[in-house]
């Protein structure tokens, strides 16, 4: 599947287009090819053509961002291993331009050739027994006009001594003149947030922005993730990418540049692929390689960074060639040689277990801390003030010891989402707040979002009301959250219940439970009552909860519902209980509150405290807490609204 467009030669064949491949990781993983390759079995001889590094397609643009610079990186490949070293020249070739113009009804304008040069003079070699050559970069300085498309056309020749047969085919970079990035510095931490694009599209992280400043809430967003693989042929690490992650590298310029032009970042996430490859494994040169394959992928697809994270790598005791027993040194030596070729780019870690992150110091006397913009823990939900000790010159300044899940697993990150400990982290000194997987088709974020922006930048976070299906560049319109939005009739269904199970005897999980309550206006816009919650509306339709509004639902616990009076002379409260010793439902004294948020669905989400949690009424007995009567199921864990 390697054979595009090929020529005759007695030995092999040079200036050769490089259509129809698609993005591979390594470069001979996926390929779409329009050429009849059966009839190159019937042709005597080698062919050779050229291609991009990091499996990019023809006409793939590489975008130049201010008076920044911007690269390319070409190979040459054979179509059978080379017999001795093969010379192999590229140049920049503007006649070949104006012929694919002319072939395919195009209009392209060459790149200024005064901003364009080739590595080492465009020479490289294909080693003997190989197929492939080193690669070339092609060096692409600021010029022409911004939001103009140029193109740039890079042809080869080869030499063994024979006269070489050549066209005026050739590979083909669009180039584009963009703005800078803007600044998104909105205070002394940075905002990071890992999207999985399996399942959801980066584009919406663009659409939370600050009140006052005008600035995206979000610093840095990650491609969630491109993974580190094994090429079949060579042995060698590579980058691979699926279909998804692809997909995005695929449409940069409308995926990834609206990001940026809005002054956020863009990394590619590198992940383990239960291969033997892994980044705390590559030998000194396997690193090297690697970490120039990296560079393309930065390059080509105008990428801002690398974010690593060390996980799902089948580590051999018994390495290959060209990888080494794991170890974080191994793992800081990676980051040492992506430092080196990438000083101005972000490389980011994702670490949990101490152990799959960079540490130690290198031969050249460097650190993690030294070497890395930033590291975050990844057990999502818990606080881990100092970890950053563990890592050599890590400080909390560039660490993250509060990464937040924000997925329907935790209700949109409202479970054990704690802002005393967002205070903590800044009053702490650290400098990055990571979140990962949202959901923004199901969650709006912006309240969530405020809760935490309003510690660290004293700012207030608005959603767009757009949003963006996986594989969409045009936005959908969402429903935005009001104080009216809660109002109504609503079924809740509860994500458990309790029950005690008399043929054993012990307490059960009784599975999801259904119930009808009313929420009507008590304070307009502050509070609203709630009638009918939970497993005795006999007593809930009467005396309802009140709960409180910030953008949010919150209803806390104990909270009074009737003081007694003559028709009732029972004080009501509604407190949390849980299952206690043999059939008896133990009442609580903790004080704590069901959280959520209206959905962009027009559901509501409600986060309790836990499966073996939930609120009922109750009265004071003497020293015991005593409820209404027996019922089947407690109602506990967590609760999805839908308006009748």
């Amino acid at each position: 599947m390697k054979y595009l467009n090929n020529i005759k030669s007695s030995l092999l064949v040079a200036t050769i287009v490089c259509v129809g491949s698609v993005f591979t990781s390594c470069e001979d993983d996926i390929t779409m090819n329009t050429t009849d390759l059966s009839k190159l079995e019937t042709v005597d001889g080698t062919y050779g053509y050229v291609r991009s590094v990091a499996g990019a397609r023809e006409l793939t643009p590489i975008t130049i961002f201010g008076d920044a610079t911007g690269n390319g990186h070409l190979f040459f490949e054979l179509s059978k291993s080379a017999e001795q070293n093969i010379n192999v020249t590229f140049k920049i070739d503007e006649a070949a331009l104006t012929a694919y113009n002319a072939k395919h009804g195009t209009s392209y304008e060459m790149y200024p050739a005064n901003k364009l040069t080739l590595e080492n003079a465009g020479s490289t070699i294909v080693k003997a027994g190989e197929k492939k050559s080193e690669s070339v970069t092609l060096n692409i300085g600021a010029g022409g006009t911004v939001g103009k498309t140029y193109a740039v056309a890079i042809s080869a020749t080869a030499s063994d001594g024979v006269t070489l047969s050549t066209n005026n085919e050739s590979y083909i970079y669009l180039i584009n003149p963009l703005p800078a990035i803007p600044n998104s510095k909105k205070g002394d931490v940075r905002t990071l947030c890992f999207v999985e694009v399996n399942d959801e599209n980066i584009l919406n992280c663009g659409e939370y922005t600050m009140a006052n400043s005008g600035k995206p809430f979000f610093d840095v967003v990650s491609i969630f993730a491109a993974n580190i693989n094994i090429d079949s042929e060579t042995g060698r690490a590579c980058v691979f990418c699926n279909d998804q992650v692809s997909y995005v590298l695929k449409n940069a310029d409308k995926i990834i540049r609206p990001l940026q032009a809005k002054g956020i970042k863009v990394n590619l996430s590198i992940l383990g692929n239960h291969y033997e490859a892994g980044v705390a494994n590559l030998s000194q040169e396997a690193a090297k390689d690697f970490a120039k394959e990296l560079k393309a992928y930065v390059d080509i697809y105008g990428l801002d960074g690398i974010d690593f994270d060390d996980e799902y790598t089948n580590y051999s005791d018994n390495p290959s060639p060209g990888f080494e027993v794991r170890s974080s040194e191994n793992y800081l030596r990676l980051i040492e040689e992506c430092r080196k070729i990438m000083p101005d780019k972000l490389l980011g870690i994702y670490e949990y277990q101490g152990y799959d992150a960079p540490n130690g110091t290198t031969a050249e006397g460097k650190t993690a801390g030294d070497l890395v913009d930033y590291m975050c823990y990844g057990t999502y939900q818990r606080y881990v003030k100092d970890r950053e000790q563990q890592f050599s010159g890590m400080t909390p300044a560039k660490y993250g010891p509060y990464s937040l899940k924000i997925n329907e697993e935790y209700n949109g990150g409202w479970v054990n989402f704690d802002e005393a400990t967002i205070q903590d982290l800044k009053d702490a000194g650290y400098g990055l707040q990571v979140f990962y997987n949202p959901k923004p088709r199901t969650y709006s974020y912006d309240k969530y979002f405020t809760a935490v922006s309003k510690i660290l930048f004293n700012d207030e976070v608005e959603w767009s009301g757009n949003y963006y299906n996986r594989e969409e560049t045009v936005a959908t319109q969402g429903m935005k959250t009001t104080y009216e939005s809660y109002l109504g009739e609503w079924e809740v269904t509860s994500s458990n219940s309790l029950y005690y199970y008399t043929p054993g005897p012990w307490w059960d999980w009784g599975g999801s439970q259904t119930f009808n309550i009313r929420i009507e206006a008590k304070e307009n816009g502050k509070s609203y009552y709630i009638y009918g919650w939970g497993s005795y509306p006999e007593i809930t339709n009467k005396y309802p909860l009140i709960a409180e509004y910030n953008g949010t639902l919150s209803i806390t616990a104990p909270q009074i519902i009737h003081e007694g009076d003559t028709e009732d002379p029972i004080n009501w409260e509604m407190r949390w209980g849980t299952y206690g010793k043999g059939d008896s439902w133990s009442i609580k004294e903790d004080i704590n509150s069901i959280r959520g948020i209206y959905q962009v669905n027009g559901n509501i989400s409600l986060s309790g405290i836990g499966d073996r949690y939930g609120i009922d009424p109750c009265y004071k007995e003497g020293e015991n807490y005593v409820l209404p009567g027996e019922v089947k199921y407690h109602i506990t864990a967590n609760y999805t609204l839908v308006k009748k």
